[in-house]
């Protein structure tokens, strides 16, 4: 396996046959395929492999059943791990899916006038749309992860170029700084 990313956690066990609640942490991974090598426990390096045996999506969970156990007793002793996969498989069988990893650290260009904003230290999935928290020279800005805003993305050399709206920089605040008013 190639560079691990969290995909999720294991919930409780669903029915009687070793299939699990499957916690997501990307709303938009949609499949796992049958035969996909998955690492389950605490980090990526204390984890043992597993096989993904059928994997259906509800919403931001999913339903998850793997080759090797087959009760929920099995189940049970996985609880509350992470479920850790290859970033290039998840990519290969989810179109939409980009990791934190890729966007964390990407520099942020105001297209009009070239100016380095600041740089990605946060994502956020809402329901709406995912932001992504810029940190910049007056404080931490929340980018809305929309078409009118995103103008375009080069995640190989950690680029974000970005149409400012109006009202955009307004959201600039500083994490943990109190009004004197």
């Amino acid at each position: 396996m190639g560079n691990l990313v969290l995909i999720g956690v294991v919930g409780n066990y669903y029915g009687w046959k070793g299939e699990f609640n499957f916690i997501l942490e990307y709303r938009k991974i949609e499949a796992l395929p049958y035969g996909m090598k998955v690492k389950i426990g605490y980090s990526p390096n204390f984890s043992e492999e597993y096989t993904i045996e059928h994997f259906q999506k509800k919403n931001n969970r999913a339903v998850a059943k793997l080759v090797e156990i087959n009760d929920k007793e099995g189940i049970e002793k996985l609880r509350n791990q992470g479920v850790f996969a290859d970033e290039e498989e998840i990519q290969k069988h989810n179109s939409k899916f980009i990791s934190s990893n890729t966007i964390v650290g990407c520099k942020v260009i105001d297209i009009a006038n070239g100016n380095v904003l600041g740089e990605i230290v946060e994502i956020w999935e809402l329901p709406a749309n995912d932001v992504w928290l810029v940190r910049t020279d007056f404080g931490e800005l929340p980018l809305p992860v929309i078409e009118d805003v995103i103008v375009e993305t080069d995640f190989a050399n950690k680029l974000v170029k970005i149409n400012v709206i109006d009202g955009l920089l307004d959201l600039t605040h500083n994490r943990g700084a109190v009004d004197e008013d």
